[in-house]
């Protein structure tokens, strides 16, 4: 029975029904408050379920370089900065809900330079792909930041030099992206156990194809996604996750060293057309 759900430690969106929404919220970790203790979901773990969930789109929406595309959504979240700078625990010893740990400029700048770097020393491509994302996620952010705003304009250009040496048209990658979109956006509906029940559908975004898509949950416990992107009729997905008997913490330190020792659970879908 989940209670509440906070996230510490992840960036999803608010307004994430367009695919042109930059509102932004800053927040750490995924965690789902249970009756019984947390259940705790890392970032690496969100951006692995985000790519196996792209690895099953429709093959017409591939392009070549598909494992380069792959790398982008599978690390696209990592090079986080830790808990204990991020501050994550309050003074009550509860993780801070999102409205309360917001991150400084400063330190998503730090960020978004950490993942870009990473990401590009594999591969230019999958540095592309990346950094559609992080203009998407960090255009509004890096306004009042000179040196921020400066590294989204470098990428703007980047993008130029490596549609050049790869040959490929900007547009194409823009749609090429939109899988990104829809990847991570399910991911976080799943990490967040946000699926509806009684068969009513929750909107998960426009993307693919510009079209608008839906995720509802049947009476045999299948997922529903409409109108349906992938290559066959039915999937299975899992994710890792850790679980905390303990609620509140002293610190950062005390909650990471909880985390370290927590029992993980395999969580797993079935994602059907029917």
């Amino acid at each position: 029975m989940k209670l509440i759900l906070y996230c510490v430690e992840h960036y999803f969106y608010n307004g994430v029904n367009t695919i042109n929404s930059h509102r932004l919220i800053l927040c750490s970790m995924l965690i789902n408050f249970l009756h019984d203790g947390l259940e705790v979901i890392s970032h690496p773990a969100h951006g692995l379920l985000a790519g196996k969930i792209a690895d099953n789109i429709k093959d017409k929406l591939f392009v070549n370089h598909w494992l380069e595309t792959m790398t982008a959504i599978i690390e696209h979240d990592d090079e986080q900065i830790s808990h204990k700078a991020k501050k994550c625990i309050s003074k009550t010893g509860m993780p801070m809900d999102f409205t309360l740990n917001t991150i400084p400029v400063a330190k998503s700048f730090e960020h978004a330079k950490a993942v870009f770097e990473k990401v590009n020393n594999k591969s230019s491509w999958s540095a592309l792909i990346l950094s559609h994302h992080l203009q998407f996620l960090y255009e509004d952010t890096a306004k009042n930041h000179a040196e921020f705003s400066r590294f989204l304009k470098d990428l703007k250009r980047f993008r130029a030099e490596v549609c050049e040496r790869y040959k490929v048209e900007p547009d194409r990658v823009s749609e090429l992206y939109k899988i990104m979109i829809f990847a991570d956006r399910l991911s976080l509906i799943l990490c967040q156990n946000q699926v509806p029940q009684l068969g009513r559908e929750l909107e998960i975004n426009t993307s693919i194809d510009n079209k608008k898509y839906f995720i509802s949950e049947s009476d045999n416990g299948n997922l529903i996604v409409k109108p349906w992107p992938f290559k066959d009729q039915s999937f299975d997905l899992t994710l890792e996750c850790r679980l905390l008997s303990e609620i509140k913490f002293k610190d950062e330190d005390e909650f990471d060293a909880f985390l370290a020792k927590a029992p993980i659970k395999i969580k797993s879908w079935t994602v059907s057309r029917e």
